[in-house]
């Protein structure tokens, strides 16, 4: 046996995610690590989870799949269910009861900075398993080609273990696991004698009160511990833009975080999972004012309900004030490019700044949604049939910047048209519309050459209908005149009066329908791309469209509070 398989066998006792219980910290396994402890996570009920996974609806849909199916006829997999019946021979228990045996009560697990290593504690059945398995790691060890790096001793009366780079050793119920005997013989004191521990954190203790019932798992970290030992890692620049917007104030809020903790729920509807921190308002420096807003109360728009929506975002982002302080934010090189950007916009915009008063007229609330395209009944159809998307905005003074932004948009589509008929491409025809008495689009659309207006195989240019419209201090700019339409037209969803700074879902059955629209082009791709026969691509294609089937879709939060801040990530399952 390998040295990294037996790692992986080992450590691999250590993955399962069991549910939290409301004990208190001195009577939690966090009394037996080091105070040096920068990374703790409880597992306290891995039966739980073990159940949860494999007896999930699921686990049966899967197997019925025709590719589950032949994956257990292949020699890989046979080779797997002989290991497996030989491992369940010597325990004298089927896998899943040795599983349920050795991961019966608890699975905690940390890292130590001080001497830079990890360690596990596994509470298993009684003692008497424990010294079962123990026993059973040694001889298939033995069987291996570094049983000569095998050794066995005792530490305080325990029996402990060595088997290439993991030391081991057994007391009552548990096996304490780590890849540095230092750390282990901590623990094992910690264990034996009391002292000094984890628990005598007050980081930590803090971090314990956060714990909420029904939690499958819980982690802290030892934020101001690790900004100690790793030189301030939350201080450097993020020099990327994109990335900046996405979790610029995140990273001043770590770097000021005593600690931060995770935390894993769910049941067979779905699974999520929670990352908080303790948050400040005053944390976030002046240069960062356009993430969270002023005193951290900015919070995302209500998003328009539209059907076959596939995805939406809403945020709260001052974009201005990120364009005009990104000289606090990012290197020298990242500059000079918002400086060329900046000449080069400012000239589109007829000399308006493009940072103060482009930017600056918008509010910070701002919505981002896509939505399947339906081309049942349009001409010219594109053989690749992508998403329409658009950005939602509001308007600091409408009425003003209506005019503007109308005239902005026509200049920008005669100048398109200059550029694509230099190019020798399809010109866009340009269209306004009235909606009532309050609202107005404009819109295009790409004119078909003579042999492409009847095409049902047109090009990729034809799922585009750039258009902008305006509703009172509603602005839209979308990708396509119907979504535009629909986009000024709609009424936001009660449900959006936002505690959020941020929020976004994925519709799986939606994007399961566009893959479906786009079946061919996928199948095609697959055989370009991995050499399979066209039975073997199909086959592919399908396994993605009835796997997405499985799911109802995955949400994320951002939410700051008085003093916390959480972030949540949850996948639906389908019923």
């Amino acid at each position: 046996m390998s040295r990294q398989l037996f790692a992986i066998l080992l450590f691999s006792f250590v993955l399962a995610v069991p549910r939290a219980t409301g004990e208190s910290p001195e009577s939690a396994d966090a009394a037996l690590y080091p105070e040096t402890t920068v990374y703790y996570a409880e597992l306290t009920d891995p039966p739980a989870l073990v159940s949860l996974i494999f007896d999930h609806p699921l686990r049966e849909k899967i197997e019925q799949l025709p590719q589950y199916q032949m994956a257990t006829q292949t020699p890989d997999y046979k080779r797997f269910l002989f290991g497996r019946a030989m491992v369940e021979t010597q325990l004298q228990m089927s896998w899943r009861e040795a599983l349920d045996t050795l991961l019966a009560k608890k699975v905690s697990v940390a890292f130590d900075a001080e001497t830079r290593s990890a360690v596990a504690i596994v509470r298993g059945k009684d003692e008497a398993s424990m010294k079962l398995f123990a026993e059973k790691m040694v001889a298939f060890a033995e069987l291996g080609e570094n049983a000569d790096e095998i050794r066995q001793t005792e530490y305080r009366g325990l029996q402990a273990y060595k088997i290439q780079d993991v030391l081991y050793a057994i007391s009552d119920d548990r096996m304490v696991i780590t890849n540095k005997p230092e750390l282990g013989r901590t623990v094992i004191d910690c264990l034996l004698d009391g002292g000094p521990s984890l628990n005598d954190n007050e980081r930590f203790q803090s971090a314990w009160k956060t714990r909420k019932e029904g939690e499958l798992a819980w982690s802290f970290v030892d934020v101001e511990a690790v900004r100690q030992y790793a030189s301030d890692p939350f201080e450097t620049q993020i020099n990327n833009p994109v990335l900046e917007l996405l979790v610029g104030g995140i990273q001043s809020a770590l770097a000021n975080s005593p600690y931060a903790t995770s935390s894993l729920s769910g049941d067979q509807k779905s699974l999520t999972l929670n990352l908080m921190t303790p948050f400040e308002a005053d944390w976030i420096p002046e240069s960062r004012d356009y993430f969270f807003g002023p005193a951290a109360n900015g919070r995302g728009a209500a998003v328009p309900e539209i059907d076959d929506t596939l995805f939406s975002l809403s945020t709260y982002r001052d974009f201005s004030e990120l364009w005009l302080r990104a000289g606090d934010l990012f290197n020298a090189d990242i500059n000079d490019g918002f400086a060329q950007a900046d000449a080069n916009l400012s000239t589109l915009f007829a000399g308006r700044d493009f940072g103060e008063d482009i930017l600056g007229s918008f509010q910070s609330e701002v919505v981002v949604v896509a939505t399947r395209q339906d081309f049942s009944e349009t001409l010219p159809r594109p053989t690749l049939r992508l998403p329409a998307f658009a950005a939602v905005f509001k308007l600091k003074e409408p009425e003003e910047m209506t005019r503007e932004l109308r005239r902005i948009f026509q200049s920008l589509v005669g100048f398109l048209n200059v550029i694509g008929a230099m190019n020798g491409q399809n010109q866009l025809e340009m269209d306004m519309d009235k909606i009532g008495d309050h609202a107005e689009l404009v819109t295009t659309q790409f004119v078909p050459e003579s042999d492409e207006e009847e095409s049902t195989e047109a090009g990729v240019i034809f799922n585009f209908s750039p258009s902008v419209g305006f509703s009172g201090e509603r602005f839209v700019v979308a990708s396509t005149a119907e979504l535009a339409r629909l986009l000024v037209e709609a009424k936001s969803s009660e449900a959006a009066s936002l505690v959020d700074n941020t929020r976004g879902s994925l519709n799986a059955r939606v994007l399961q329908q566009v893959l479906a629209d786009n079946r061919e082009q996928l199948i095609a791709q697959n055989m370009l791309e991995d050499g399979n026969s066209r039975e073997e691509a199909e086959a592919v294609i399908e396994l993605v469209l009835q796997v997405m089937g499985y799911f109802d879709g995955m949400t994320m939060r951002l939410t700051p509070t008085e003093d916390m801040l959480e972030a949540s990530f949850q996948v639906q399952v389908a019923p």
